[in-house]
């Protein structure tokens, strides 16, 4: 993470979320700017519920690291120093046996959008929970123009199907999802950005690469990759309203207005839909 002054251009402070990655775990998520009280000061703030599976809050005035609490299962951290440095977790490294790392190569969460609430302060993220990936390492000999790896990374976590692997992508076909829950299951979370903790989860069929709207009637909107769109109340995580769609939802749904009307929008598949209040 790196904040820019925006007149020159020039680095103002940096963050590493995952240093010496070996994990692929990018840190393409969605920075969400807040100002809140923290510890009796009102303060701006960046709230970030990474890849890692740790969900930080920095002083996006500053980068001064203000908190780092995990938001799903994971094995590869044992804590933080006070500048933020992650501490390793012992053998949290690929090996040539094969280390099991939870998050997999996934991710806890990824690219899809977050959102959070100044009416109920509340962080709301899609989780994969209970994903893991078996990292090995191997011998390569470099050859000038192609591919060199030395290692890999398999996933046996939430995001494995039945037939296809990540690389296919999750518009490729799905089998059933049969697995249970410590095979991994995908969710929406309420998390107090506070304290890290979860206050509530909406649990979905399958894992999920939707993202979270909010908005100031504390409803949530989200879809997931069984092809279900659905509508939340932001304060509890009871359900409002849900309809199957058919194709997988892999966007973040909007809301605009027009001529005073609100409507929200979501991609299912290859089909735009756009809901409205009755008449």
């Amino acid at each position: 993470m790196v904040a820019l002054d925006a007149d020159t251009g020039k680095i103002k402070w940096h963050y590493q979320f995952s240093p010496h990655n070996e994990f692929d775990w990018d840190a393409v998520q969605v920075p969400v700017l807040a100002e809140m009280n923290w510890q009796g000061r009102q303060r701006k703030l960046m709230l970030w519920g990474n890849r890692n599976a740790f969900f930080y809050v920095l002083d996006r005035t500053n980068g001064q690291f203000l908190s780092a609490k995990p938001f799903a299962r994971q094995n590869w951290n044992v804590g933080f120093d006070e500048r933020g440095r992650p501490m390793l977790a012992p053998n949290a490294a690929s090996s040539r046996e094969g280390t099991l790392v939870y998050p997999g190569v996934q991710g806890a969460t990824n690219w899809y959008a977050p959102s959070f609430s100044p009416r109920t302060n509340l962080f709301y993220m899609t989780t994969w929970e209970n994903s893991f990936a078996n990292y090995t390492k191997g011998d390569q000999e470099y050859v000038e123009g192609e591919h060199y790896g030395g290692g890999g990374g398999r996933g046996r976590g939430a995001w494995a199907p039945q037939k296809h692997g990540i690389g296919m992508g999750w518009l490729a076909p799905q089998g059933p999802n049969l697995k249970n829950d410590e095979e991994g299951y995908g969710a929406v979370r309420a998390l107090d950005p506070i304290t890290g903790q979860k206050k509530w989860e909406f649990k979905m069929n399958d894992v999920s690469v939707g993202g979270v709207l909010t908005t100031a009637s504390d409803v949530l909107f989200s879809g997931g990759r069984d092809g279900n769109v659905f509508a939340l109340d932001a304060r509890d995580g009871s359900v409002l309203w849900h309809l199957l769609l058919g194709g997988q939802v892999t966007m973040s749904p909007i809301t605009y207005a027009v001529d005073g009307k609100q409507y929200v929008a979501i991609a299912a598949g290859n089909s735009l839909y756009v809901f409205g209040l009755r008449q």
